[in-house]
């Protein structure tokens, strides 16, 4: 299955799962990928969790970060008709990253001439 046509489907009943899951998926099939997902990609799986209240009361307890890693497995699962074993493990462990610390991304870095 394509990403379009899975992540199509999901939209229809949960758009933010589909955002996740699709920028999920870009990050991982990414041949040149950066050790880090982008703020982008970061942000989309914390929409997520923040819309299915696994975020608890913000202070990213261990309980906070337990129903976080939980609730980010719905985005591996989803993914399982596009990427293989070593993609969705993968994943998962980029996922798990994300619910311990909400800002888990490749910091933006001006490059500009003459430097």
């Amino acid at each position: 299955m394509r990403k379009e046509d899975l992540t199509a489907i999901i939209e229809r009943h949960n758009p933010l799962l589909a955002n996740a899951v699709g920028e999920m998926i870009d990050y991982i099939q990414n041949r040149w990928a950066a050790p880090y997902p982008t703020k982008e990609q970061t942000e989309a799986v914390n929409d997520y969790l923040r819309y299915v209240h696994a975020d608890g009361d913000g202070t990213m307890s261990e309980t906070d970060i337990a129903h976080r890693k939980i609730a980010s497995q719905q985005i591996t699962i989803n993914a399982i008709r596009v990427l293989d074993h070593d993609q969705l493990d993968r994943l998962q462990e980029v996922l798990n990253r994300i619910a311990e610390d909400r800002e888990y991304y490749m910091p933006e870095r001006g490059h500009g001439l003459g430097r």
